[in-house]
């Protein structure tokens, strides 16, 4: 006869079930979780350090090829370049984001929703899009090149105008997360000593944003130090890390130089996350439980500075962005300007370009759908501590390393270890299904932090009930906390799908003509100067960002209606 379970009454085949399913959540799911991540992210980092120690032949070479770069005659001006070039864009950034964040914060402005979601603009585009939209207000033939008064765009100025307009909402989100975070009772304080606003600001919220700032000054110079597609498109002669790396691996086929720079562009990344980390360890442990929200009050002077601030910032972002919209339905820059949408007829009736398109669909479908799996998963993991510790530590681990690998690093490390004859995953090279793998590994921290944020926040209570019941972690999972993820699965989807259609340093190496993107097609029509079809197909794709974004927001305020706990209750 059967055993039979005194607690749940599973017998025979039930009970196996039942226990090999606990065996292989508890025992199989870590340790699992932990390869696939290591062959995402450590094991083509690992490669990029390997080639670059030794020579093309094969052989060991130490040093020699960082040796050989260094006598390179651009390199100590192409450092020169990034390093100058990203601490002005950073400097700049944070004093523009800085009020921006305050205004939607701490202020009475009017509008904050629109203001703010024009703020965010930025991220729905290739940061190829702000570019463009700069060439047709002050290159050689724009609108308002007189500005600049005898300058030149293509170059410094054209590299840091726009990578602060690239990196711009990343600051504001960053420094809004500090400043929403503060505790009222220090301002009730500050009014019962008679302190006046001025005083407030520069004894209370200035010291308590510092980390926040640190924080967003990190981001944003990895942001920019990294970035591939503004130094392309404005950057004229003026050489940086960056596009540095493209030259010697697509241009001179040179692979080892290419490792080098790869290395040079990871060490800063690195060394400013660990910043980050530091100050977003130390801006948590300024609040406490009993901390209270600050609730702005009404202050005409300072509310109407910063509305004033945040509508021409606002107008600028549109005005960019609005030149590329316009440049891309013109019939002839800057000869005839009457509207003509031959542009857009072009992307649509090239099949490359239309081909590119829609693999950009698919990346991103493909992209959001695996990815939101993927950090569901080790989210849960490694919040509901589920198995042996080490395992889930090393997820954890895992999961946080993306965020600081470049994605032009990321991609190249992918050439070295998924193109090796050796490697039995070979085939996947130069397919969608790698570029895939390749942009969740970019992209993957972000999201795997939103979802074990979400599950921390459940009651371990739950689960000591879950285990009294004899209920397997993955029923727990499908009952409880799959029900309470879901509005966050939804952020975390549309967080993949935007970045995979925007991105671009992380592919740029990984395409062939049959698995190329949209984002990669932007650049190629640009170095082939056919500016109104590369701001035709940028527009596409915000478009398409602009519409996953709306269809986000409003998919998850279904689910939460839908979900009668989370409503408030009087």
């Amino acid at each position: 006869m059967p055993v039979q379970d005194p607690q749940t009454g599973l017998r025979g085949e039930g009970l196996a079930l039942r226990r090999w399913s606990a065996w292989l959540t508890r025992q199989a799911l870590p340790p699992l979780a932990v390869l696939v991540l290591a062959l995402a992210t450590i094991l083509p980092i690992g490669a990029l350090l390997v080639r670059s120690l030794f020579s093309r032949d094969g052989a060991f070479a130490g040093f020699d090829n960082f040796l050989r770069y260094a006598s390179e005659p651009g390199l100590a001006i192409a450092a020169w370049n990034s390093v100058t070039l990203s601490g002005l864009a950073t400097l700049l950034t944070i004093l523009i984001a800085y009020p921006l964040a305050y205004a939607l914060h701490r202020s009475c402005m009017p509008f904050k929703g629109l203001l703010r979601a024009i703020f965010m603009l930025p991220l729905l585009a290739p940061s190829l899009l702000p570019a463009i939209g700069l060439i047709y207000l002050f290159g050689t033939q724009g609108m308002l090149k007189g500005l600049l008064m005898g300058g030149q765009l293509y170059g410094p100025i054209g590299i840091v105008t726009g990578s602060v307009l690239y990196a711009l909402p990343h600051a504001v989100l960053i420094l809004s997360a500090g400043l929403a975070a503060s505790d009222a009772r220090l301002y009730e304080a500050a009014r019962a000593l008679r302190a006046g606003p001025w005083r407030q600001f520069f004894a209370i919220t200035l010291p308590f944003s510092r980390y926040a700032m640190i924080s967003a000054a990190s981001v944003v110079f990895v942001l920019v130090f990294t970035d591939f597609g503004v130094p392309t498109v404005v950057g004229g002669s003026t050489n940086v890390l960056a596009t540095d790396i493209y030259k010697l691996v697509i241009g001179r086929f040179d692979f080892e130089l290419g490792a080098v720079v790869g290395v040079l562009l990871l060490a800063p990344a690195v060394a400013a996350y660990a910043v980050d980390v530091v100050a977003r360890r130390a801006q948590r442990a300024t609040l406490s439980g009993k901390s209270v929200p600050v609730t702005p009050y009404p202050s005409a002077i300072r509310d109407g500075a910063l509305t004033a601030f945040s509508i021409l910032v606002a107008l600028a972002i549109l005005g960019v962005i609005g030149m590329a919209v316009f440049g891309s339905l013109v019939k002839f820059w800057p000869y005839n300007l009457s509207f003509d949408v031959k542009n857009y007829a072009r992307v649509f009736g090239d099949g490359d370009d239309g081909r590119a398109l829609v693999a950009s669909l698919w990346l991103a479908c493909f992209t959001a759908l695996a990815g939101t799996a993927a950090v569901s998963l080790t989210g849960w993991l490694v919040a509901r501590k589920v198995g042996a510790v080490l395992p889930t530590q090393l997820v954890q681990a895992l999961a946080m390393l993306p965020v600081a690998v470049p994605g032009l690093v990321l991609g190249l490390g992918y050439i070295f270890f998924f193109n090796a004859p050796a490697n039995p995953l070979n085939p996947l090279f130069g397919t969608l299904t790698l570029m895939v793998v390749c942009t969740i590994a970019h992209f993957y921290t972000v999201p795997h932090l939103m979802v074990v944020g979400t599950l921390m926040r459940t009651d371990p209570e739950i689960d000591m009930a879950a285990r009294a019941l004899q209920s397997t972690p993955a029923g727990t999972a499908r009952r409880i906390h799959l029900p309470m993820l879901l509005p966050t699965m939804i952020d975390a989807f549309g967080y993949f799908f935007v970045n995979a259609m925007t991105t671009v340093s992380a592919l740029i190496f990984l395409f062939t003509a049959n698995s190329r993107v949209g984002a990669i097609a932007v650049v190629n029509l640009l170095e082939g100067s056919r500016y109104g079809q590369a701001a035709a197909l940028a527009v596409l794709i915000m478009f398409i960002s602009m519409v996953a974004t709306g269809l986000q927001f409003a998919l998850r305020a279904f689910v939460l209606g839908r979900q009668p706990w989370r409503r408030k209750t009087v």
